[in-house]
């Protein structure tokens, strides 16, 4: 890691000098419609008194180089606009100044705007803009407010956005709703899942050095896929530089919980664990790799040598560890490096971007408590839950995350653009954990229940995209883009490992001896899964936007297009069991699957004695093939109705196909086929200058998972469930209705509140089925969710000229939620509490979201400081079985604070303290006034530090 570090700032001072030696400047910037900001192609970009001048592209985006440092008028003309002249622009050598000019339209260019320059220095100054002018409703955050708040992946940062949430530290949630009804794109294409029981795409696996932005749209246009209902998230990766561009950084931080400790708890490691990458280590032994070879039965094997022979070969290629040992766990660290230039390729210009981020994080917490209780008898007859388990719970895991990206873009001429961008991200959790105590339900109370996991998991996603944006003046300035991508993702389970005995004292008059046992009666033995997904994702999209007019003046758009889009996945799994025949569990859970422990301990006389010997408990039906394809098309106008009034409505229709397949022929196939219109309207009434009133009406729609359609049972091992699937669920329809009134006073402020409501026909929502664990999918007859939002984002200029630079935000949503409880799971509850409610929240819907933040930044100076803090409502996280009550996690409020300033114009510390509350991670069975915890933790405080290299941005 030293050698690498030291690499990497060699290649800054180098490039650092390289761009130092630069004595010109360069302008670039966007000209856009003053009323409908849309860009402006052809528009006459020119300083006045030099030859310095350029025709704006496909994107309204003009760049001016080589310009001798100094101050310049700029003049921006076009045909049926007035002429905006632009005084006191400063250019600096070395430097990149970026300009945002406004043309506003007229049939006969007659006047001149004269404005002073203002360089676009706050990029979520640009975003609230481009929100302003926006056909939906959406939020969003930027790079540089990512970067501000310390966050490291893109799940890390969406949570500041207003309504969205993160469960599991990966999971999207927004207003109240989960992955199944939001969808995650990458530049505008959905991404594929790499979650074998989740629709979502795992927002932790994108690291945040390589976004530019997170916008959020929560009201549904034709031109958007209709599987959203919470919310669309588009993750746009790093724009392409103006020049040369590099910007290098590495941190290292430490946590009070884990950092340097001895307790962090490891299983076995392998060569490429730190390239999230197993080296073979935890793969699958290579006789058993032939998913049709045959292990013998212990029945077989105790007379017949060569089965004997065989089992023992299969049962000794297993790795003997099964069970967690305790390390030092080191620093937290992470770096990044992107270079990204301009060139040119036969006279046009060829934009190119390079980018690297790594990240290697330690988490571990050794006095956590993991609990299981439930309700024994009528409500009104018990005085409170009965426990069935009680465990000190130690959990240690170490994350790898990076990431690459390279982009380019090619522009062949003035109204056309190009661009290919490939990402590509890998991420890698170990983990382990150790539970031990008390198991009431199953075990006397003197007996002690103890269970180990080593979980190590590999996830992977790649993504190839290649655009086209085109204007043709001879259609009447008809605007065309399109896009075709490829992304894979996918994700494996090598060798998850569960250990699990128990033991107790026995008196044996003159001493006390411990008891060591298996009791597979009880609960499973030793198990050990191999699990491997994958998941394609080929779509093609394209759309022509058609410019109105009269007499030379812009009056709206038509816009048409279509999309396919082609899914297909695979899962596997392979289990497998260990079971004891000639051998007694001792207590030494490192030593017990040794080689002499294992296999054949005794062929002396005429039968063949085993120690642990393996069992091929592998189910056909727990594999499965899925594919999808989704066709669309849609139509759509965006009109001035009257003075001040837009409309902006269409329909879009989608064809649905999908099917999966179990690998066991007896299991019927689930899957769709059907097709679905889905109309929009949303109406834009524009109050002032810088003030909105939104209305919005969208029905969209959520299919069911592969997963949750595949027609077979399997075993959650932590939940201690049987899931099904269900090849008979029905994609769900929504009905959403959105308004919105929005304040722009200044750049960078905004003040907004909001009001939706969303109607659920067909939910899909999770049911036990039966008193003895069944859980599964279902269609319920209908759900409902509203709610409100507030935003506001405030300099404090205005107070005192001494705050300017400080800026105030907070956003917060309250949010209700009501779906009804399946007929089965209501006629069980109620079994035990007639009262028993007939409808529940949505499964990780908070009833409020909270977020404040105070920051500070000076330009000249590169110092910014910011303050964040972010608080949940307490929310259903575990539907229970029977009448228990179900498991809620409690409310938790996190603070943040970053700190950094600049050495010079190229080096900048940055100082960051995460989680500086330390709130307890916790979960719990309300019941009775009581609150009976099932599961509890701390994460601890980080503190970090870290050293930032830029140049030529």
């Amino acid at each position: 890691m030293k050698v690498r570090v030291v690499g990497l700032l060699l290649i800054q001072m180098i490039l650092w000098q390289a761009a130092g030696a630069e004595e010109t400047a360069i302008l670039a910037g966007q000209v856009v419609d003053a009323e409908t900001g849309d860009p402006l192609v052809g528009a006459n970009v020119v300083l006045r008194d030099t030859n310095h001048g350029r025709i704006c592209d496909v994107e309204g985006e003009f760049r001016l180089d080589r310009v001798p440092p100094g101050t310049y008028v700029l003049v921006c003309s076009m045909i049926g606009y007035r002429q905006a002249t632009v005084t006191g622009v400063q250019l600096s050598a070395g430097r990149t100044t970026r300009l945002p000019v406004s043309l506003k339209p007229e049939a006969i260019a007659i006047d001149e705007v004269v404005v002073e320059a203002r360089a676009l220095r706050d990029n979520e100054a640009s975003l609230l803009r481009e929100r302003q002018k926006a056909t939906a409703l959406s939020d969003a955050i930027s790079a540089e407010a990512i970067s501000r708040s310390g966050s490291g992946d893109a799940g890390d940062a969406v949570k500041h956005v207003t309504g969205a949430s993160i469960v599991d530290g990966k999971y999207l949630n927004i207003r109240g709703l989960g992955e199944r009804y939001s969808t995650v794109q990458l530049n505008g294409t959905e991404l594929p899942s790499a979650d074998p029981d989740r629709r979502s795409v795992p927002m932790d696996l994108f690291p945040s050095q390589l976004l530019d932005n997170i916008v959020t749209a929560k009201s549904f246009t034709p031109d958007r896929p209709g599987s959203f209902t919470g919310g669309a998230v588009d993750l746009s990766t790093r724009s392409l530089p103006e020049r040369l561009m590099v910007s290098a950084s590495t941190s290292f931080a430490y946590n009070t919980r884990t950092s340097l400790a001895s307790s962090f708890l490891g299983g076995e490691r392998g060569r490429w664990d730190w390239l999230a990458i197993d080296d073979g280590t935890r793969e699958l032994p290579g006789p058993l790799a032939d998913p049709n070879g045959v292990v013998p039965d212990l029945g077989a094997s105790f007379s017949d040598g060569d089965k004997a022979r065989q089992l023992n070969r299969l049962s000794k290629s297993f790795s003997p560890v099964m069970a967690p040992t305790e390390r030092r766990a080191p620093l937290n660290h992470s770096a990044s490096l992107a270079v990204g230039d301009q060139l040119g390729l036969w006279g046009r210009p060829l934009g190119v971007l390079g980018a690297l981020s790594y990240s290697r994080s330690y988490s571990s917490y050794d006095d956590g408590t993991s609990a299981q209780y439930q309700l024994t008898g009528q409500v009104d007859q018990v005085t409170g839950l009965s426990n069935q388990a009680l465990l000190r719970d130690h959990r240690s895991s170490v994350e790898v995350l990076w990431g690459s990206l390279l982009g380019l873009s090619y522009r062949p001429g003035t109204e056309h653009e190009l661009g290919l961008t490939f990402l590509y991200n890998r991420s890698g959790e170990d983990a382990a954990r150790y539970l031990a105590g008390s198991l009431p339900r199953d075990l006397d109370e003197a007996a002690v229940y103890e269970t180990r996991v080593l979980h190590y998991t590999e996830r992977s996603l790649q993504s190839l995209q290649l655009a086209g944006k085109h204007e043709f003046a001879s259609l009447g300035r008809t605007r065309i883009e399109w896009t075709a991508s490829r992304a894979e993702s996918a994700q494996e389970e090598p060798d998850l490992r569960y250990f699990t005995d128990n033991y107790a004292p026995i008196d044996r008059g003159d001493r006390i001896d411990t008891l060591f046992a298996i009791l597979t009666n009880l609960y499973p033995g030793p198990t050990r899964y191999f699990r491997d997904l994958e998941e394609r994702n080929r779509a093609a999209e394209i759309g022509a936007a058609i410019p109105l007019g009269f007499a030379g003046r812009s009056t709206g758009t038509v816009k048409v297009g279509g999309a396919i889009l082609d899914v297909d996945r695979a899962f596997r799994e392979r289990h497998f069991l260990f079971r004891q025949d000639n051998i007694r569990y001792d207590g030494n859970a490192t030593g017990f699957f040794q080689a002499d422990k294992v296999g054949l301990v005794d062929s002396t006389g005429t039968l063949y004695r085993f120690g642990n010997y393996v069992v091929d408990a592998s189910a056909p039906s727990s594999n499965y093939d899925g594919d999808q394809r989704i066709l669309a098309a849609y139509g759509m106008v965006d009109l001035p109705l009257v003075l001040r009034l837009r409309l902006i409505s269409g329909v879009r229709y989608e064809s649905t196909s999908l099917r999966v397949t179990s690998q066991d022929p007896s299991l019927a196939a689930g899957g769709l086929d059907l097709g679905d219109w889905l109309p929009s309207v949303n109406l834009v009434y524009q109050l002032g200058p810088d003030m909105n009133l939104r209305a919005a009406y969208g029905r969209t729609l959520a299919r069911p998972t592969f997963r949750e359609l595949a027609p077979y049972a399997s075993f959650d091992f932590v939940g201690d469930y049987i899931f099904v699937g269900n090849p008979d669920l029905e994609r769900t329809l929504i009905d959403n209705l959105d308004l919105r009134w929005e304040f722009f006073p200044r750049p960078g402020e905004t003040y907004t509140v909001s009001l939706f409501d969303k109607e659920f026909r067909n939910p899909i929502e999770r049911a036990i089925r039966t008193v003895n664990g069944e859980i599964g999918y279902q269609n319920v007859d209908e759900a409902r969710v509203w709610g409100l939002e507030f935003e506001l984002r405030q300099g404090l200029a205005f107070l005192a000229p001494e705050l300017d630079g400080l800026v105030a935000g907070a956003n917060l949503t309250l949010c209700r939620s009501e779906v009804s409880i399946p007929a089965t799971e209501l006629l069980i509850r109620r079994s035990l509490n007639p009262a028993a409610s007939a409808t529940r929240p949505l499964q990780g819907q908070s009833p409020f979201l909270l977020n404040l933040d105070l920051s500070y930044a000076n330009p000249r100076t590169r110092t910014t400081a910011g303050l964040y803090y972010n608080l949940f409502g307490r929310r259903l996280s575990e539907v229970s079985l029977g009448g228990t009550p179900d498991i809620y996690e409690e409310p938790r409020g996190t603070l943040d604070a970053t700190l950094a300033w600049g050495i010079n114009h190229a080096y900048q510390v940055k100082l960051t303290a995460k989680n500086l509350l330390n709130p307890a991670v916790r979960q719990v069975y309300p019941f009775q006034g009581r609150e009976y915890v099932a599961h509890e933790h701390r994460n601890g405080r980080s503190f970090a530090v870290g050293l930032a290299y830029t140049v030529g941005r």
